[in-house]
């Protein structure tokens, strides 16, 4: 079964209150990698080699978001997002930093573990979600000072 990779900008999206201004004072680039296992003389490694157009089930993918402070000033509390495909699960610890997590489609994040509340059997349980519910990543970068930038990473494996 082939799967067609959803297109990069319509997974990342940017979520900061300077972000929104006429000077876009952030830059942001996202590129995607196919992680690949090669063995070189007679050891294992791996290597990211540029995205196909086409992916398959069980490939792994690596996204990198590259953000970077335009702007003459500190920008404080940036806040990138970064959807999850829908035809792909999260790999799990494979993010960078400590970014937080959605499984309702980015309406709230939690870091790890993320409990959620079911009814099961007339009785409220609570349950901790698996990387396979994440739908959304979110890193909060306090503050972004001026010319620095950072490169923000995640995995997700194809369905």
């Amino acid at each position: 079964m082939r799967f067609l990779l959803v297109p990069l900008f319509f997974v990342i999206s940017i979520f900061t209150a300077s972000a929104f201004s006429a000077s876009q004072p952030l830059k942001l680039e996202t590129r995607g990698f196919l992680v690949v296992n090669e063995i070189e003389n007679g050891k294992k490694r791996e290597v990211l080699k540029p995205l196909p157009e086409k992916v398959y089930p069980k490939d792994v993918i690596e996204y990198q978001i590259t953000v970077k402070n335009l702007s003459g000033k500190v920008l404080k509390n940036v806040k990138i997002r970064a959807q999850i495909p829908k035809t792909t699960v999260y790999v799990e610890h494979s993010a960078t930093g400590k970014p937080l997590f959605s499984i309702d489609g980015g309406k709230t994040f939690s870091p790890e573990p993320i409990k959620y509340k079911v009814i099961q059997n007339g009785k409220e349980i609570e349950k901790v979600a698996t990387p396979d519910m994440y739908t959304n990543l979110m890193w909060q970068i306090p503050q972004l000072s001026p010319g620095v930038k950072r490169i923000l990473k995640y995995r997700v494996q194809v369905k």
